[in-house]
């Protein structure tokens, strides 16, 4: 379980390397008419990652012990950030990412497909970082850097 544990706090740092290489090259490319297939990979690897982060979040969902559903769960900061909050923003801010990459996929402007990627990865950061478990953050939650 300690190895699952380290992979997913592990990958996040890749995944908000991705997300942030992503969010980047659409900004950088918004005025421009095309959207080539280096686009299209680096949005396509940044949801991969997500998802395969999101698939190793789900199984420690149901083998870790900081989710509990215990009477008083609501009323416990540390037991409802992991069993509600924390997943809720990951599982919103996964759905945003894919359906944003959906959406650029399918724009007949190339421009456009850029506009959609910066808004939808850019949402989906905000809600990531707003969910990670960050020690400076929370310091009561048990989480480490990595």
């Amino acid at each position: 379980m300690k190895g699952l544990v380290a992979a997913h706090s592990g990958l996040r740092y890749i995944v908000l390397a991705l997300l942030l290489v992503a969010i980047i090259n659409a900004l950088l490319n918004i005025g421009k008419n095309s959207y080539t297939k280096k686009d299209k990979l680096i949005n396509l690897f940044t949801m991969v990652s997500l998802h395969i982060q999101l698939a190793l979040g789900l199984i420690l969902y149901f083998v870790s012990d900081k989710v509990q559903f215990v009477e008083g769960l609501m009323g416990n900061a540390n037991l409802r950030f992991y069993a509600v909050e924390h997943i809720s923003l990951m599982l919103l801010a996964i759905i945003f990412i894919t359906l944003g990459r959906r959406k650029a996929e399918k724009m007949k402007i190339p421009g456009q497909s850029h506009k959609m990627i910066f808004r939808y990865y850019g949402l989906g950061l905000i809600l990531i970082f707003i969910a990670i478990p960050w020690p400076f953050i929370y310091d009561t939650l048990g989480a480490g850097y990595f």
